[in-house]
């Protein structure tokens, strides 16, 4: 059976991150995804104007979102570029993608500027970038498009990006959001849900709040790899024991483990059911009752890491009671070069 390498994917980061003043290494890929990527930011006046949640410039958040992402991505002879709507604008053409370079690129957007009259064809600058660029990007291609969801001008966003999907085949949208409005996020979504399995949506203040999700931002936009989720296993309600049915997935996730050399990362989650101390140690608590049984079934506990972050990193919406559900969770992330798996485990 083929060996699994171990490519711990930056995950380590999150320890010191807080102390360390050097920039984060980058994702360690293995392999490419893409060959090709655009990032396409809208510059109009929403984006500078404070994000009604955040309580700062959109754009500046973008910004900032941006330069951890572009301190994660790896130099691996990928071409990209950097183009704005909103006015459509190069900042960097398509070149052969270098990290300082790129954010130099980012830095050059000034944040601030006059809103009036700045409204936003975002539709149009989709159709526009679509025939001027994304018809010669070397395929695959993606393109990160950050935005805040307004529209209120020109074409149809969600009928421009179908049309150079439809001119593309090769390309790919993912999303960045900076969207405050039900309106603007829907429009967003609706163009990452135009390549289901294959976009990638993220809201901008995650990558901003949380290593993980820039980590997995970047490996699932630029690296080479699968997915395999299982969603079966099942625990007692406020508990860390494993049950017999949650033993049987474990099982076959052992026998995964042990087809090679490799290490796992298992991370805790709750719901905001309550308190955030209680939370965050029983989220310490589940991940560790995984990491033991694994360990008693053959896989050397060095091997695994275990950490609990309590209710802040929910995927799902936590005021209905199926949301809440799927919120106490714990993930297991272990990868080699041709795939990345990523284990959900549901309490």
């Amino acid at each position: 059976m083929k060996r699994l390498s171990l490519m711990l994917a930056g995950l380590m980061m999150l320890a010191f991150a807080a102390t360390a003043m050097a920039a984060p290494a980058p994702v360690n890929c293995g392999t490419t995804k893409v060959q090709s990527f655009d990032f396409l930011l809208d510059y109009s006046g929403s984006m500078m104007m404070k994000h009604k949640h955040l309580a700062e410039n959109k754009f500046l958040l973008a910004k900032q979102a941006l330069r951890r992402v572009n301190d994660r991505i790896p130099e691996l002879g990928y071409t990209g570029s950097i183009h704005t709507f909103a006015t459509n604008k190069q900042v960097l053409g398509q070149q052969t993608y270098n990290r300082a370079v790129f954010q130099k690129g980012f830095d050059s957007l000034k944040d601030t500027y006059e809103v009036f009259n700045r409204l936003t064809p975002m539709g149009d600058g989709i159709s526009y970038w679509s025939k001027a660029l994304y018809s010669s990007m070397p395929s695959p291609a993606a393109v990160i498009l950050v935005s805040d969801g307004e529209n209120n001008r020109g074409t149809d966003p969600l009928a421009a990006a179908q049309a150079a999907l439809a001119a593309n085949p090769g390309l790919t949208f993912h999303v960045i959001s900076l969207a405050d409005s039900p309106a603007g996020q829907a429009t967003l979504d609706s163009i990452a849900s135009l390549r289901p399995g294959a976009s990638v949506a993220v809201r901008a203040e995650n990558l901003l709040d949380h290593d993980e999700a820039v980590t997995q931002f970047i490996l699932e936009v630029f690296c080479g790899r699968g997915s395999i989720v299982l969603r079966s296993v099942q625990f007692a309600l406020g508990s860390a024991e494993i049950t017999r049915e949650s033993a049987a997935v474990l099982n076959e996730v052992a026998n995964i483990l042990k087809q090679g050399n490799t290490a796992v990362e298992i991370s805790g989650h709750t719901c905001d059911i309550g308190s955030d101390v209680s939370n965050q140690h029983l989220s310490e608590r589940r991940a560790a009752s995984v990491k033991a049984y694994l360990s008693k079934h053959g896989i050397p506990a060095g091997a695994i890491t275990t950490r609990g972050y309590g209710e802040s990193m929910p995927k799902y919406d936590n005021s209905t009671d199926e949301g809440r559900r799927l919120n106490r969770r714990a993930e297991l992330d272990f990868q080699n070069a041709d795939h990345a798996y990523k284990i959900d485990f549901l309490y």
